[in-house]
């Protein structure tokens, strides 16, 4: 029985993170559409060895687009390295900024709240 739970380890990640370890979500506030971004990376298959050895073990490399809603269309791309046991030790963040979960949701709502009446122009 041993060996076919081992097989089994070899196809779903071993059981070395859980489910929700796997996927870390990413926050984000497009510079230029002021459009909150939330995307994920998979712990498991998108990280690549790292070449810089004095920045970390793993790196990631992410480009998240934003919906184009407002008829404003960015990219915002993400660098991130991670430490040996697959934790973001640096971060950096080309045509956006970082937020955190709490700041993601208040610029959610902001992003989806109806437009103030008082600042729309009159034709």
């Amino acid at each position: 029985m041993n060996f076919f739970k081992r097989l089994a380890n070899l196809f779903t990640g071993g059981g070395r993170t859980g489910s929700d370890e796997r996927m870390l979500s990413i926050y984000l506030l497009s510079r230029r559409c002021n459009e909150p971004l939330i995307g994920q990376i998979d712990r498991l298959n998108e990280l690549s060895q790292s070449e810089e050895d004095a920045d970390g073990a793993y790196y990631a490399r992410k480009v998240f687009r934003t919906s184009g809603r407002q008829r404003c269309f960015d990219q915002v791309e993400v660098e991130l390295w991670f430490d040996t046991n697959k934790r973001v030790i640096r971060h950096e963040v080309t045509g956006g900024r970082w937020l955190e979960a709490a700041e993601y949701e208040q610029e959610l709502a902001r992003f989806n709240a109806p437009p103030d009446e008082s600042t729309q122009v009159d034709r």
